[in-house]
């Protein structure tokens, strides 16, 4: 089957979750109800939502807002939405292809090879903010490409939680390896701000396969992963 052109090209070097190859993403109300995909589980969460929900709003009304998990975005559940989450999960329950399902809150991605799953659900008015994205496989696994390469590997961070002292730590040795490394754009903008955790796309780009483990030792668990990096074509 032809991919529609009207899919977004991903470069990586290997398919979503190593075996998909499209992906749609979307909008729709409570759709972290379909972490477990039954009609039994969406039912059993709805109900404790609203009954959450219902002793928030008392909270709210006694000006006991403190203790609420209301606020500003707060949107009751209708019918329509928990008829949405079982049309979305009678789908998936009826797919002929396989799929993973990756729900946050309000947001899904549908991972898959079926375009034919993807065009029911994109059929669904229900689903909202739809994206639609294909794996490119351009580059040979632990890669990263780069048109200009000035080092011979690339180690990502991983998202943890630091104290200032740790973090005074990392910056001290960053600093001291200015002239060997390249850091990313995001990690320097974070070194001079008061936040303490590194983010999971905070790199440094260095030529020794050895440097990370003196990263390692000035912040254990910190490291994600390191790639090689090759000059894209």
């Amino acid at each position: 089957m032809t991919t529609p052109a009207r899919f977004k090209p991903i470069t990586k070097d290997r398919w979503f979750y190593d075996q998909y190859e499209y992906s749609l993403g979307f909008w729709l109300d409570e759709v972290n109800c379909l972490r477990e995909l039954s009609h039994e589980h969406v039912d059993q969460v709805i109900q404790r939502r609203q009954e959450w929900r219902e002793i928030a709003q008392q909270r709210w009304n006694q000006g006991q807002r403190q203790h609420s998990i209301l606020g500003r975005r707060f949107q009751p559940i209708t019918e329509q939405t928990v008829a949405d989450l079982h049309e979305l999960t009678q789908h998936l329950l009826t797919a002929v292809g396989q799929f993973k399902l990756v729900v946050t809150v309000n947001q899904a991605h549908v991972y898959t090879n079926d375009l034919a799953l993807i065009s029911q659900l994109q059929a669904m008015p229900a689903l909202k903010y739809q994206t639609l994205s294909q794996a490119v496989i351009t580059r040979a696994r632990e890669t990263v490409q780069l048109q200009r390469p000035r080092h011979a590997w690339r180690t990502y961070l991983r998202y943890i939680k630091i104290t200032r002292e740790q973090k005074q730590h990392l910056i001290s040795f960053l600093q001291g390896q200015h002239s060997q490394v390249r850091l990313a754009p995001s990690l320097l903008s974070w070194m001079d701000q008061p936040y303490l955790r590194t983010q999971d796309y905070f790199f440094v780009d260095h030529d020794s396969e050895a440097w990370p483990t003196m990263l390692a030792l000035v912040q254990p668990g910190v490291i994600r992963k390191t790639l090689a990096i090759v000059t894209a074509k």
